[in-house]
């Protein structure tokens, strides 16, 4: 595997900090509530008693993870949790999640992010929505699967959650580096690497491509992992297995523009300022920076801060071989 190119890198952080930005405004509504996608993509809407173009939670744990690689220059897992947990310090973060919530008072309290993790039964997708940036750093699956999840388990003790986090770091590698993308081959790659984690994650991968242009594929997704539907209607909630399975259901539909991938994303309904996040950095790991409308890199809040942090992330990311990263 090659480094990433430079538009690779800036495409994943910026590309998910615009998805986040587009969903904010629309988190937890019904699909017949959100705009149309030409709608969403001429301009970001209104997110009450926030600048235009103000992503949330989901960018700023990326970043905060992204920041502490480029300072020591290393994934250093401790370091990371200690810049996640400023966020709370510092009273910044915009629509935090419970469960990350808990884990940074916790660490914060004890300043240990050995068990500073939401406990086992909160699955939520908190580790997703940051980890598509982490995918591009490694050369080796092996060290991918484990590094990842450590990071992941900063905020989250369930495998659940766990898988979920390695899961979309691996899509982000395949995305960045493949220029051809077969779903079953795709989805059966991230499920092995998943599968020792929490393999019910791993099997809705596996069967996932066989829901393509299927009628029921937004039920399959939605009530995934749920012994029973929490609500009537199909809606993509924060439980980590329908998130990490409609961010790759969003992919594969819409495998050729990044716009596309990331409107029919939020469109689901549901979660969609995490779902916009995730799907916009794999779209942008694979599609690159010039793939992302101008118009909205233009309005999204700190993007010169981001193209900054992005073009040094790259610069640090290590020379690779193959016998890995």
């Amino acid at each position: 595997m090659k480094l990433p190119a430079k538009s690779i890198v800036l495409g994943t952080l910026l590309g998910g900090a615009v998805g986040d930005a587009m969903g904010a405004p629309f988190e937890g509504l019904w699909a017949d509530s959100i705009p149309s996608a030409d709608s969403l993509a001429a301009s970001f809407h209104e997110y009450h008693g926030y600048p235009n173009g103000q992503f949330t939670d989901d960018t700023q744990l990326t970043l905060a993870t992204i920041q502490s690689i480029v300072e020591q220059n290393d994934i250093v897992v401790a370091d990371i949790a200690r810049q996640i947990a400023e966020l709370w310090r510092h009273h910044s973060v915009i629509g935090p999640g419970g469960a990350c919530t808990q884990a940074a008072e916790r660490y914060l309290a004890t300043g240990d992010h050995r068990n500073m993790g939401a406990p086992v039964g909160q699955a939520g997708n908190g580790t997703a929505m940051r980890t598509a940036a982490l995918g591009l750093w490694f050369d080796s699956d092996e060290s991918l699967i484990r590094v990842v999840a450590d990071v992941s388990r900063i905020t989250h003790q369930d495998s659940r959650s766990v898988a979920g986090g390695v899961t979309i770091a691996m899509a982000a590698k395949l995305l960045s580096s493949a220029s051809d993308i077969n779903p079953h081959s795709f989805c059966r790659i991230l499920a092995d690497a998943c599968h020792d984690i929490n393999s019910e994650m791993a099997d809705l991968l596996q069967l996932l491509p066989n829901h393509l242009n299927d009628e029921g594929a937004l039920d399959f997704i939605a009530h995934a992992g749920q012994r029973t539907p929490e609500f009537e209607k199909p809606i993509i909630t924060p439980f980590v297995i329908p998130t990490v399975l409609a961010s790759i259901y969003s992919i594969l539909t819409c495998p050729d523009s990044w716009l596309e991938a990331v409107t029919f994303a939020v469109r689901l309904g549901g979660d969609v300022d995490t779902l916009g996040a995730i799907v916009g950095a794999l779209a942008g790991a694979r599609h690159g920076i010039d793939s992302i409308p101008q118009n909205l890199i233009d309005c999204l809040q700190d993007s010169r801060d981001i193209e900054v942090l992005a073009t040094r992330y790259h610069l640090a990311i290590p020379a690779q071989d193959e016998s890995g990263g």
